[in-house]
């Protein structure tokens, strides 16, 4: 049968005991030490890292709102260079139109000066041909300056009349 002695069982619940209390202070005590300092490590690396976080969001938020300025802005700009391009068209539309008009007014006055030169031109022609008719029928020998303003004169006479 089993032999049980009492001694032996009491040796061993000591050694059980100076063997629980050896490893307490020598591995449990540093290893619990460990334990909790390399979970307050973690703890501060997380609080370290929400504190990024919300300062990166922080950050994300001031360049979204900067972004957002300068779209606002850049969309001003764009308008008002539409603005001064629109204006630009018109004011070069209005200047077109203007020298266009002048050019007109000076078109029309020299036609109106033409047309004046070429009636007196027909005029002095008339006149010659009518002195020349009038000395072919009184076959006189009139001098050609005299018979020239005794035409237009008469011309002058006869157009005073039909104006």
């Amino acid at each position: 049968m089993l032999n049980v002695n009492p001694w032996d069982i009491l040796w061993t619940v000591i050694n059980l005991l100076v063997f629980f209390l050896l490893l307490r202070r020598f591995l449990f005590k540093p290893v619990t030490k460990m334990m909790d300092e390399r979970e307050a490590k973690i703890k501060a690396d997380l609080e370290t890292a929400e504190k990024k976080l919300a300062e990166a969001e922080s950050v994300k938020a001031d360049y979204d709102s900067k972004l957002a300025k300068a779209d606002d802005e850049a969309d001003k700009i764009l308008a008002t260079a539409k603005k001064r391009s629109e204006k630009q068209g018109e004011e070069i539309v209005a200047a077109a139109e203007t020298e266009a008009a002048e050019l007109l007014a000076g078109a029309r006055k020299t036609i109106e000066r033409e047309r004046g030169e070429a009636v007196e031109a027909a005029r002095e022609e008339i006149a010659e041909l009518a002195v020349m008719a009038a000395s072919q029928v009184l076959k006189r020998n009139i001098d050609d300056e005299s018979n020239k303003e005794f035409a237009k004169q008469i011309l002058a006479e006869v157009g005073a009349g039909n104006d």
